[in-house]
């Protein structure tokens, strides 16, 4: 299947219906979320074993958690918590809970900010995970992300999913009618969120000795993803208004 054009957003309903309802997309989608969450998990389990034996944090007394190398445990956590919350997500779409799923989602979403944070703002991943809650508010709330960001992330974008998911509001109603085509086209954006989680992830290990757990990793996720995004034309959507 084809995917080269874009959609306009009057497309988007008549779209939706059309490759939403198809099993076969339906399945792929959701085994790329499963092997997404599960590559999440183990290569963060992995990279924290280095990043707390191997380094020089501990022996220099700049960890206060006794790790060898504070960065590489960092981004070791968030892949663990982006993998529970795309399992969680995926399975709560695919048996019908589909609020709570798309209020993972949103929580997704956070994380692929502190992924770009990780890869593109020097030293953030260590003062991420050394911070106190008033300087996670003050560095890392998601407004103060996407304000540095300069565009890259829109708040129309959040706010579509705190809208929708995110926050008990009247228009959560379109997820509690049991819309396989709501659900589907939701899964079909979280898989672009987790896309674009593993890309700064890699992005971040392309300057980091300890990202062996990342590289061997690499192949066969782009391979899945391109696959995915070959079919589904659901990615091509646009974003909401």
């Amino acid at each position: 299947m084809s995917t080269n054009f874009e959609l306009s957003y009057k497309d988007s309903l008549d779209v939706t219906s059309k490759f939403a309802d198809n099993d076969e997309l339906a399945e792929l989608r959701f085994q790329l979320a499963k092997f997404t969450a599960d590559t999440f998990s183990q290569a963060g389990e992995e990279l924290h074993a280095i990043g707390h034996i191997f380094g020089t944090d501990r022996k220099n007394g700049e960890s206060p958690f006794g790790n060898g190398n504070d960065e590489v445990v960092a981004v070791s956590l968030l892949l663990r918590i982006g993998g529970q919350l795309t399992s969680a997500s995926a399975d709560l779409f695919n048996d019908g809970r589909h609020y709570a799923a798309a209020a993972l989602l949103r929580q997704l979403v956070e994380v692929e900010y502190l992924a770009w944070a990780f890869e593109t703002r020097d030293n953030d991943a260590e003062r991420w995970i050394r911070s106190t809650s008033e300087e996670r508010q003050s560095f890392f709330a998601p407004a103060k992300i996407r304000k540095a960001s300069q565009g890259k992330f829109r708040g129309e974008d959040y706010g579509y999913h705190c809208e929708l998911g995110g926050h008990p509001v009247p228009g959560a109603h379109i997820l509690l009618r049991h819309d396989e085509a709501i659900s589907q086209l939701l899964l079909s954006d979280l898989l672009g969120h987790t896309g674009r989680v593993w890309d700064h992830v890699v992005g971040w290990a392309s300057d980091n000795t300890w990202a062996a757990p990342l590289s061997k990793r690499y192949d066969e996720m782009h391979r899945r993803y391109a696959k995915w995004k070959h079919s589904d034309v659901l990615n091509l959507l646009p974003p909401p208004p």
